[in-house]
């Protein structure tokens, strides 16, 4: 294993106990059987490596995802599986981190199933416009979840499943009429 994968493999572990606004340097380099010296040559500080987790961070099931509701299901159990450690990175100073990775996901993966499917006749750019303005409804729903002190991992998968069958059935088909109705203008 690399120096690097030590870091986030032992930063994401001691997550699943402590507040990420609670973790140092020296306590993730005592874990990881590594000098300081040699977390600040790979990181600039704890958020910089979060970042990376974030940057690196791969989902099961979401390239093999054919469609809207099979990448979503993918970061859900995602997000459960990795609940704690997204609640404590959300609830810190990072929580833009955590915004901007599901933003990210959602609206590309959305994106290239739109594109590929082609089922609306529209342009690119309307179907990006829609894949981001969806993926906007989904990562602050996520994001919700993770603000809630008393959710469970359990009860969240719950509560996500719900609002992304009825997202499916309403948000999305509205932003494309949405994106239909901008195409005539041009």
């Amino acid at each position: 294993m690399t120096t690097e994968a030590k870091f986030k493999y032992a930063l994401k572990e001691m997550m699943l106990s402590q507040p990420l606004n609670e973790i140092n340097v020296t306590v993730l380099c005592d874990k990881c059987g590594c000098h300081r010296q040699t977390f600040y040559y790979h990181y600039q500080d704890i958020y910089d490596l979060l970042a990376a987790i974030f940057l690196n961070e791969k989902i099961p099931g979401l390239s093999s995802a054919d469609d809207v509701k099979q990448t979503l299901i993918a970061l859900i159990n995602y997000a459960k599986d990795n609940f704690e450690f997204l609640k404590s990175s959300y609830n810190s100073a990072a929580h833009d981190l955590v915004e901007n990775f599901f933003l990210s996901k959602v609206m590309s993966k959305v994106f290239l199933i739109l594109v590929n499917n082609n089922n609306y006749g529209l342009t690119k750019d309307s179907y990006r416009n829609a894949a981001r303005r969806f993926a906007r409804f989904i990562g602050e729903e996520f994001s919700y979840s993770f603000k809630d002190a008393r959710i469970t991992p359990g009860k969240f998968e719950k509560n996500m499943k719900k609002f992304v069958n009825c997202a499916l059935l309403t948000i999305l088909p509205s932003l494309i009429e949405l994106s239909k109705e901008e195409k005539k203008k041009q």
